[in-house]
C-alpha cells in the first residue's frame, strides 16, 4: 500500500480548534478596524454620529427611568428631554454621506450604478438588521408573536405599519426607502444641471412643510392650536419626516458643485437659518416646522464640519462610537428594561439622588450597548464589510447601470 493512499485521521479536537481560530481571526480583523481609523474619514462627522447615538440612548434610558421611578431634574435637561433629535441628526448625516457618494459617481461617470449602490448599502445594513430580527423572533418569541405587523420589518415598511419586531426599525425603514428613491431620482434627472437638482431639493423641503401642515389639519381639524398627540401621526412616516435626508443630500450637492472659497460662509448662514426656524417653531407651528428647522440647523453643522478641524473630535473614542453606532442603535432597546429593573434600583440606594441614578443608568446602558455592539461588529458586520469590499473590487460583478 502506498503512503499516498493512506488517509490521515484528523485529531478529535481539530474541528473545534479550527472554529476557534476562525473566530479569533474575525475578532482580530474587527479589532484592527476599530483600533486604526480609516484614512478617508472626517473626525468631526464621526463625532456627530457618536453624539447622535448617545442622544438617542440617553433619551430612551431617562424616559424609561422616569416612567418607573418618576421624573427628576435630569429628565428636564434639554439634551435629555429632546434627545429624540439624535435621529434627525442621523438622517442629515445619512443624507450627506449617500448624497456625497452619488454626486461623486455622477460627476465622474455621468450615471449612477443602481446595482452597485444597493449592494454597498445592503451589505452594510441588512446583515445585522436581519440578525436582530431573527434573534428577537426566537429569544423573545412571545413578544414577537404579539406584534400585529411583524412582517413590516422584513419589507422595510414599519415606519407605516407600526408594532414591528425590531426596535427603532421605523427610522431604518425610512433610510431604506431613501436608498431606493435617491439614486433613482438622480438617474431620472442625471442630464439636468447640478443647480436644477439643488432647486429641486429645496422644493422638496418646502413640500415637506406643506405636507405636514396638511397632515396636521387632517388629524386635528385645525392648524394653529398645539396638539402634541398628533405628532405620532407625522413622526414615523417617511413622507412627513424625511427633511434631514433631503437636507443632507442638498449639503452634499452644494459641497460637490460650489467653489469652496465662495461657500466658506454658507454653513454659518444655514446654521443661522436653522436657529431662526427653531425659534419660529415655538411661535408659529411646532408640528410643521420642527423637523425642517432641525434639518437646516444640523445640515449647517455638518457642512461646517467639512471645513473645520475640531481637535476634540480627534479623540479615538468618537471614532469607535461612530463605527459601533449602528449596532448600538439596534441593540440598546433590548437591554433598557434590564438596566431599569435591576441596575437602577441599586443606584437609587446610593447617595446620588434620582437625577444621579438616572444619569448612571444611562451611562450603564451606553456601556452595555457598546460592548454588545463591538461583539456583533466582529461577528456579523465586519465579515460582511470585508465581503462587500471583495465584491465591489471584482470587475465581473453584474450591475444594473442606467444611462
Amino acid at each position: 500500500m502506498s503512503i499516498s493512499n493512506v488517509k490521515t485521521k484528523a485529531s478529535p479536537g481539530a474541528g473545534p480548534r479550527r472554529t476557534l481560530t476562525q473566530i479569533a481571526g474575525l475578532f482580530r480583523g474587527a479589532w484592527r478596524e476599530l483600533a486604526v481609523p480609516l484614512e478617508k474619514r472626517n473626525p468631526f462627522l464621526d463625532g456627530l454620529r457618536a453624539i447622535a447615538v448617545l442622544l438617542v440612548i440617553n433619551y430612551h434610558a431617562a424616559a424609561a427611568f422616569a416612567f418607573k421611578f418618576g421624573k427628576n431634574t435630569y429628565n428636564r435637561f434639554p439634551l435629555t428631554s429632546d434627545g429624540w433629535m439624535g435621529v434627525d441628526l442621523f438622517f442629515v448625516l445619512s443624507g450627506f454621506f449617500i448624497g456625497s457618494q452619488l454626486w461623486r459617481e455622477l460627476s465622474r461617470t455621468g450615471t449612477i450604478s443602481f446595482g452597485r449602490f444597493i449592494l454597498r448599502r445592503g451589505l452594510r445594513i441588512w446583515p445585522l438588521y436581519f440578525f436582530v430580527f431573527a434573534a428577537v423572533s426566537i429569544i423573545l418569541r412571545h413578544f414577537a408573536a404579539s406584534q400585529q405587523y411583524g412582517w413590516s420589518d422584513v419589507v422595510f415598511l414599519s415606519n407605516y405599519f407600526r408594532h414591528g419586531i425590531v426596535a427603532g426599525s421605523w427610522s431604518l425603514c425610512s433610510e431604506e426607502q431613501f436608498y431606493i428613491l435617491a439614486p433613482l431620482s438622480l438617474l431620472l434627472f442625471a442630464k439636468r444641471s447640478a443647480g436644477a437638482c439643488r432647486w429641486g431639493l429645496l422644493g422638496l423641503l418646502v413640500a415637506e412643510l406643506c405636507i405636514r401642515m396638511a397632515t396636521f389639519y387632517h388629524l386635528t381639524g385645525h392648524l394653529f392650536v398645539r396638539n402634541p398627540n398628533a405628532m405620532a401621526g407625522m413622526y414615523f412616516p417617511f413622507h412627513t419626516h424625511c427633511d434631514g435626508l433631503i437636507a443632507g443630500m442638498l449639503i452634499a450637492n452644494l459641497i460637490a458643485y460650489t467653489n469652496p472659497v465662495k461657500a466658506r460662509n454658507l454653513p454659518w448662514l444655514a446654521i443661522a437659518a436653522g436657529l431662526l426656524l427653531l425659534l419660529a417653531v415655538f411661535v408659529f407651528h411646532f408640528e410643521s416646522l420642527n423637523f425642517c428647522a432641525l434639518a437646516v440647523f444640523f445640515g449647517g453643522i455638518v457642512w461646517l464640519g467639512t471645513q473645520r478641524v475640531i481637535p476634540i473630535f480627534n479623540a479615538h473614542i468618537f471614532y469607535v462610537l461612530s463605527r459601533l453606532s449602528y449596532g448600538m442603535y439596534l441593540n440598546h432597546e433590548y437591554m433598557r428594561p434590564w438596566v431599569v429593573n435591576h441596575v437602577a434600583p441599586v443606584l437609587l440606594r446610593l447617595p446620588f439622588g434620582h437625577a444621579g441614578a438616572t444619569a448612571l443608568s444611562s451611562l450603564t446602558l451606553v456601556c452595555l450597548s457598546t460592548a454588545l455592539s463591538a461583539l456583533t461588529f466582529a461577528l456579523i458586520e465586519h465579515p460582511f464589510l470585508v465581503l462587500r469590499t471583495a465584491l465591489l473590487q471584482r470587475k465581473a460583478i453584474p450591475l444594473l447601470v442606467a444611462h
